[in-house]
């Protein structure tokens, strides 16, 4: 039974690998099998007295371990996009093995090196909780992981104040039955499953939102297509909002397409994108539709604010330096905006923009149309 601990963090590691050799795609599953292969080769050292010396082995192991909590948290917060200090992990290694040294070689004591191994591991992780702090309010895999450290961090403390009293300093021989060695197994256990469990269900979540991000987006351009529209404007029904939907498209693509190519004409809409992507921060969405045609959901502006954001961007796609098209060449769009004022009439607002689009196409392009009023 002594084994089977350090045999599940072992099964960790290799699933964390195979789960990753999928794909290959999220390299924070390769940090986290670092992180449970390093702990489970620990405690198998300290089980079977590898090195038999046991200051050599306490410090064998203590390295291990922490090697192993910076691999974990480099994993968990590289998933998010943060990075770790290269100090921290300096200050973190030196301080928890040069305690360990200090309670072998200068004031020997076993109880103090667990104090220094414990807390110490515990802090390092509770630091992790803190870097994670902006996702806390994310999505519900981040708030599991944040949970899920949070709590192998804080059982450190209760569990070894609790248990550290079946330790003197000349338990060695009988160290692996002292109930603070067994309370240890049994928590790390629970804390193994459970980290383990999180941290494939945060894979699945991710994998699923790649599925469901490629489903809903344009290739091309990176935006939401006519699906990720529709059930972007779903997740929206029930609450009271309003704004700008507006209908736009490129003028006369279909003849760049014919004189230059369709290579061209795809780089021509990323260059389009590319404009109507600096109104992100200024709307609920933007999304290609199909072909040339692209709608935008505004937020609730004035019609004045609102005709002049639409200026802008036509302006700048005017501006825009197309060295595919050929010297002085450039491509010009035209805008149709209709105010939004209740959820559930998105389709036939819709409906109203590209009425108004088509009009200012056949009023001579390059120019916007709104109900209220027209340019």
């Amino acid at each position: 039974m002594l084994y089977v601990l350090p045999t599940v963090l072992l099964l960790f590691s290799l699933a964390f690998v195979i789960v990753w050799a999928i794909e290959k795609l999220r390299f924070y599953l390769l940090w986290c099998a670092l992180c449970f292969f390093c702990i489970g080769i620990g405690m198998l050292s300290q089980l079977v007295d590898i090195p038999v010396d046991d200051g050599n082995n306490t410090l064998v192991t203590t390295t291990l371990y922490v090697v192993g909590a910076l691999a974990g948290g480099h994993g968990i917060l590289s998933r998010s996009c943060i990075k770790i200090p290269f100090w921290f992990c300096i200050l973190s290694f030196l301080s928890i093995i040069g305690g360990v040294a200090y309670f072998i070689y200068i004031r020997p004591s076993l109880i103090g090196r667990i104090y220094v191994v414990n807390f110490g591991l515990a802090c390092m992780i509770l630091t992790y909780v803190c870097y994670l702090r902006k996702i806390v309010n994310g999505r519900k895999a981040d708030k599991l992981i944040v949970g899920m450290l949070l709590l192998v961090g804080i059982h450190f403390f209760p569990r070894t104040l609790l248990t550290v009293h079946s330790i003197t300093d000349d338990t060695l021989v009988d160290f692996a039955f002292t109930s603070f060695w067994q309370w240890t197994v049994f928590s790390t256990a629970v804390a193994v499953v459970i980290a383990g469990l999180v941290l494939f269900a945060a894979a699945s979540s991710d994998r699923f939102e790649e599925i469901a991000h490629e489903r809903d987006s344009d290739h091309l351009t990176g935006l939401l297509n006519r699906r990720g529209m529709e059930t972007h404007i779903k997740a929206l029904r029930g609450r009271d909002l309003s704004g700008w939907i507006v209908a736009c498209d490129i003028d006369y693509f279909k003849t760049i397409n014919d004189d230059f190519g369709h290579a061209v004409g795809d780089i021509v809409l990323k260059e389009f994108s590319g404009v109507l992507q600096s109104l992100a921060q200024k709307s609920k969405f933007i999304a290609r539709s199909g072909g040339e045609e692209f709608i935008i959901y505004l937020d609730d502006y004035s019609a004045d604010d609102a005709f002049l954001l639409i200026e802008n961007v036509r302006e700048s796609v005017k501006k825009l330096n197309l060295s595919s098209l050929g010297i002085g060449e450039n491509i010009t769009c035209s805008f149709g905006a209709v105010k939004l004022v209740r959820q559930d009439q998105f389709a036939l607002v819709l409906e109203r923009a590209d009425k108004l689009l088509y009009a200012a196409k056949k009023a001579g392009r390059d120019r916007t149309l709104m109900e209220s009023l027209t340019s």
